[in-house]
């Protein structure tokens, strides 16, 4: 059999194969790790602050329990799930529910003590002040 014969060995009918093969192995692998990165988070901070922005639409604030310890910040909650009627058939289910737990390494130390949040239309903000000891010193040079 020569290279352009149709029954010789294809490199690429393997490499199809094994990626039918891999795509089969992980369907459904993000539905299974949704909950392991709810909610999506956005850390930013300055000289001052460090502020956490998490996307928690349809949560009540009594659903969730935020914690500050040993520069990390935990948001803990529930995502109650949808109840459809009993009499209905379940066409596509993506929207995941049960208990998350999510944990931020913060880049510096916070005042605990002072840590606010707020939750509006769906967004859970969270502001930590820096603690005093890791802000940055401008430190003044001597000359001689």
């Amino acid at each position: 059999m020569y290279w352009n014969d149709p029954r010789a060995w294809s490199p690429f009918d393997e490499l199809r194969s094994l990626q039918r093969e891999m795509n089969r192995l992980f369907d459904g692998y993000e539905t299974r790790t949704a909950m392991s990165r709810f909610p999506a988070l956005n850390v930013w901070g300055n000289e001052e602050n460090i502020v956490v922005t998490a996307e928690l639409p349809g949560l009540e604030t009594a659903d969730l329990d935020i914690s500050v310890v040993n520069n990390q910040l935990t948001i803990k909650g529930e995502r109650k799930g949808d109840k459809p009627a009993e009499d209905a058939v379940c066409h596509r289910r993506e929207r995941e529910a049960g208990k998350f737990v999510r944990t931020v390494r913060l880049p510096f130390a916070v005042e605990n003590d002072k840590v606010t949040a707020k939750y509006e239309n769906g967004v859970l903000t969270v502001y930590m002040p820096r603690h005093e000891a890791t802000k940055p010193k401008r430190i003044e040079i001597k000359g001689s």
